[in-house]
Formats: structure tokens, C-alpha cells, sequence
């Protein structure tokens, strides 16, 4: 399980960022779930993170590109689902050599009340904008 927190929401009805300890826990238990299968509670935050690894940085990217559009397909089916922030970090083995890419996804399920007031942006689109971090807002 890979929830965050609940969803809070400031005076104006934008969403709060959860505390990064509560970000930490959550990647914590992510790490001890062997499901491997993304959390979509309703008007809860999650962290999902996407990552595998290649001999050479391009075939790391093609397979992780691969698991972050099987993901991304998921989630289009998710009412209320926002992307919050995506963070790519990429890592290399000194043993082997082969390169490891990894993609923490922050995101919310939000109630259909609040679903309806955000942005239409489709789920995918930092894939499409290639990986940059979004934030609420």
C-alpha cells in the first residue's frame, strides 16, 4: 500500500503538498509491498514508483517508458485522479554497468466534488512533456 495522507486542501481549495516524512513512510511501505500495484483510495494522496533497469541507458529507457505507459493507461480509468509531481532519478550498477531508471509519482484520487474544479490535463502528460515535475496549482 502506498498511501500518503488524506487530501488537504488550503483556504482557497488548492491542494497541500504532504510532508515529506509522510512521502518517505508511504515509499517505505511501498518498498516492503511486494504487489507492486499503484494504491487509488479516494481523496487520499499515493506514491507509486515506476523503475527498470537496462545494459545501456536507452534500453533502461525503453523498458521503463514502457511500465510508465501501462501505468499511465491505468489511470485514465481513475475518476479523480491528478497527477501532483513526478521525479525521474537514474542510477548506475558499479558492478555490471547497467543503468537503473526510476520514476516517483505523486498523485491524488480526489472526491468528484473536487475533481470537477481541477484542470483537465490528461494523466499523461509530463510522459508527453518529457518527465518534468508538476505541482499543484
Amino acid at each position: 500500500m502506498a498511501i500518503v495522507s488524506p487530501c488537504t486542501y488550503d483556504s482557497q481549495g488548492r491542494l497541500v503538498r504532504p510532508d515529506r516524512l509522510d512521502i518517505s513512510r508511504a515509499k517505505i511501505r511501498l518498498d516492503l509491498d511486494t504487489g507492486e500495484s499503484p494504491t487509488f483510495d479516494r481523496d487520499h494522496t499515493h506514491v507509486f514508483v515506476v523503475s527498470d533497469s537496462g545494459v545501456t541507458p536507452e534500453h533502461a529507457h525503453e523498458r521503463v517508458s514502457a511500465r510508465l505507459r501501462r501505468f499511465f493507461d491505468r489511470v485514465e480509468a481513475v475518476r479523480g485522479f491528478r497527477k501532483v509531481a513526478m521525479d525521474k532519478s537514474q542510477s548506475t550498477n558499479r558492478l555490471n554497468h547497467n543503468t537503473t531508471i526510476s520514476y516517483e509519482i505523486l498523485y491524488v484520487v480526489e472526491s468528484a466534488e473536487r475533481s470537477r474544479s481541477r484542470s483537465p490535463e490528461s494523466p499523461n502528460a509530463g510522459y508527453q512533456r518529457g518527465w518534468r515535475a508538476i505541482t499543484p496549482g
